[in-house]
């Protein structure tokens, strides 16, 4: 056993856990997660990221108050569609992508951006790309490239207009699209994957919470485009209430905000902002 000091992320208190040192061992690549239930180290759950030197490299939590909403009809991708582990090796994907960084690459294909992830090991290059591919298939269109940090210094001029990341970090933050304070839906997606116990019904999960943020952004452009055929005002207000009874849901502020973001960005429909539309929806 080996104790490693561990600070909560959201209230930062501090406490020591112990790990079994051949699970630490056992860590020649990427990062061991470790789940912080609450009463470990404090009253909140989080995920700590640990090396194999036994350094904290990172942490991650979500707002567990922020619920995220449950289509009736939701679409159902079955377990034996997923590619197999030689193409998509979840495990593999777990230990070397921590949910940091899943989380900001999510965020950049909602805003219709490039992407380019630095990892040196290639062997894992084609995992990442099978990875991705199959989570927006039939949904958002990704534009991608992963290569060693070597070959990016040499070639770095021609990523000017990519985000770029590496482990938990943003080396290019494109325009500052990305508020790391302002993730919380992004973030309590990816805590359906990387909380799961079974891999393959995670990355279901996942699946399913990228195709459910595509086919509503997509209602919102349908409804925007129906408004102007009739030279109706666009008020956000009405076409959360549009929504919330087609799907028989209740949509909050933040999942509302979160819509309204990939609609500008990725769909490239401009929308007013919430005063307008409350005043106008009065």
């Amino acid at each position: 056993m080996v104790r490693i000091r561990i600070i909560c992320p959201v209230c930062h208190k501090s406490s020591y856990i112990d790990v079994l040192v051949d699970v630490i061992k056992g860590v020649s690549r990427g990062l061991l997660s470790v789940n912080i239930s609450p009463g470990l180290v404090c009253s909140h759950n989080f995920i700590a990221y640990i090396d194999k030197n036994l350094n904290v490299r990172d942490y991650f939590a979500t707002d567990f108050q922020i619920e995220l909403p449950k289509l009736i009809n939701e679409k159902k991708f079955e377990i034996n569609k997923i590619p197999k582990k030689e193409i998509i090796d979840l495990d593999l994907i777990k230990l070397n992508m921590p949910a940091m960084q899943l989380t900001y690459i999510l965020k950049s294909i909602f805003l219709k951006q490039k992407i380019l992830l630095i990892y040196d090991e290639e062997f894992m290059h084609p995992h990442f790309h099978n990875f991705f591919k199959f989570l927006t298939e039939n949904s958002f269109e990704i534009n991608i490239i992963i290569m060693t940090k070597q070959k990016y210094e040499h070639e770095k001029k021609n990523y000017i207009d990519s985000m770029v990341f590496k482990e938990t970090s943003m080396l290019k933050n494109v325009k500052k699209l990305i508020n790391p304070k302002k993730l919380s839906i992004e973030k309590q997606i990816v805590n359906r994957f990387i909380t799961e116990n079974d891999l393959n019904y995670g990355y279901i999960l996942l699946k399913n919470e990228i195709i459910k943020a595509y086919e509503l952004s997509k209602d919102i452009v349908d409804f925007i485009n129906d408004l102007k055929e009739r030279n109706e005002i666009i008020n956000v207000l009405k076409i959360k209430t549009k929504l919330e009874q087609k799907y028989e849901i209740k949509i909050n502020t933040f999942y509302l905000a979160f819509l309204i973001e990939i609609v500008s960005n990725y769909h490239e429909i401009a929308l007013p902002s919430f005063a307008e539309s409350f005043y106008d929806f009065l």
